[in-house]
């Protein structure tokens, strides 16, 4: 054999070699992957048994048999805490069904695994105590769609009972799951601390009045100039410290106060905190010292605040407020001498602590933060937001419910006085 012939035939062995390692392991979408007609041509395997006839000869709509189940994940499993669940689904059919997984309806999150090769599906997760739940597995054709009955996983380990999460830390304690009110799986959310940060004059921060403690009727100026004489003012805390607070919870918001006559009513609150109609007050209880610098702590925790009638709060009512926080008052105090009391905006740092998933900031972790299992429609670590496609409606539960677009559409229908027929309404 010549060494022309030789390197010829070295060449297509290994072409033929790489052939069939490709076909092997063939990883190739499916709408990339072809189907050869009878007459020879080809055609994407996603017409497969779609009804309608791609090839010439309709040999694309021959021999197709719906999806089965070969082998089905069992009906109840336990897992210890931070093991590993593995379920295994297998179909046949033609095409070869693609096999997903579900869990209470949704794709599984990042904690999971999953593959589907040849009609086999399997799905490895590492289990939270969240992660209790009905776990399905469905195949599915172009035209046909089939589940398995849910796999009941129950994930065992909590040291507190149903309900109920240990907090991070030394001093461990069992605390009531919040989650919106939408459900009852929780556990400490693993996430590290860092804080927001602004001065007390800083352009962003506007001004108020309060007249009537118990409604908590709120007049905002936009400059300090503009608040009326003779008034207690309030600042005004711009977004960065309102809204979607839940991850603030058990943490501090430190503060200064230069305070220049020590006669001031104690009556007024220091802090007011008000949202989803809840309002919330705290009351300095140190000693406020004249002509200089008084450092202010206190928790975002129910034991730091008092209700309006001077109860104390439940965990429900203080994570309701810090699922939604409309109005974040701090009260001003007299800073310069005068004939009256005399206020000017403080340039004192102000320090509100959080949560974030931007990784270690040399804070430590937050220790009293929930992470929920949330059902569809809902998002966040308390299920305080709404999903994609979903708009809030005060109806149900004391922080509204999240109901999907079609039922906002519903319900305006049924007041709409419009003779014109609208496609889709916002809330």
């Amino acid at each position: 054999m010549t060494a022309r012939k030789q390197s010829a035939f070295f060449v297509l062995s290994v072409i033929s070699w790489t052939l069939v390692t490709v076909l092997a392991v063939d990883r190739t979408p499916i709408r990339y992957r072809p189907f050869r007609c009878r007459n020879g041509w080809s055609v994407s395997q996603t017409f497969r048994c779609d009804r309608f006839r791609h090839c010439i000869d309709g040999s694309d709509e021959e021999g197709c048999v719906p999806a089965g189940f070969l082998e089905v994940p069992p009906l109840n499993a336990t897992v210890v805490v931070d093991n590993w669940m593995n379920l295994t689904c297998r179909a046949s059919g033609v095409p070869i069904p693609i096999i997903e997984w579900k869990v209470y309806g949704k794709q599984p999150e990042a904690y999971c695994d999953w593959i589907t090769e040849d009609g086999v599906g399997q799905l490895s997760c590492r289990m939270r105590l969240i992660d209790s739940g009905n776990y399905s597995c469905v195949a599915r054709q172009l035209n046909r769609t089939i589940e398995t009955m849910p796999t009941a996983a129950k994930v065992v380990g909590n040291v507190c009972k149903d309900g109920f999460f240990n907090e991070v830390g030394r001093n461990k304690m069992c605390i009531k799951c919040f989650c919106s009110g939408v459900s009852t799986l929780c556990h400490a959310v693993d996430l590290y601390r860092w804080n927001y940060t602004m001065a007390m004059n800083d352009w962003k921060m506007k001004y108020a009045t309060v007249s009537d403690l118990q409604m908590v009727n709120v007049k905002i100026f936009d400059q300090f100039k503009d608040v009326p004489k003779n008034v207690t003012p309030y600042y005004f805390l711009p977004f960065r410290f309102t809204r979607n607070q839940v991850g603030s919870y058990g943490e501090q918001f430190r503060y200064q106060i230069q305070l220049y006559n020590s006669f001031n009513s104690r009556i007024e609150p220091d802090v007011i905190l008000k949202g989803y109609n809840t309002t919330l007050f705290y009351f300095i209880k140190q000693p406020l010292l004249t002509n200089q610098t008084n450092p202010i702590t206190f928790r975002f925790h129910e034991t730091s605040f008092r209700k309006p009638d001077g109860r104390r709060p439940t965990r429900e009512d203080f994570m309701t407020v810090l699922a939604y926080i409309d109005t974040f008052l701090i009260r001003m105090y007299p800073t310069r001498p005068g004939d009256g009391p005399s206020f000017m905006p403080s340039e004192a740092p102000m320090v509100m602590d959080a949560s974030t998933q931007l990784g270690y900031h040399g804070l430590g972790k937050v220790t009293r933060v929930e992470e929920c299992r949330c059902p569809h429609g809902y998002r966040g670590t308390s299920c305080e937001l709404c999903d994609f496609g979903y708009h809030r409606v005060m109806r149900f539960l004391r922080t509204g419910a999240c109901m999907p677009w079609e039922w906002h559409r519903e319900e305006y229908y049924k007041v709409s006085t419009s003779t014109t027929m609208r496609n889709y309404h916002y809330v």
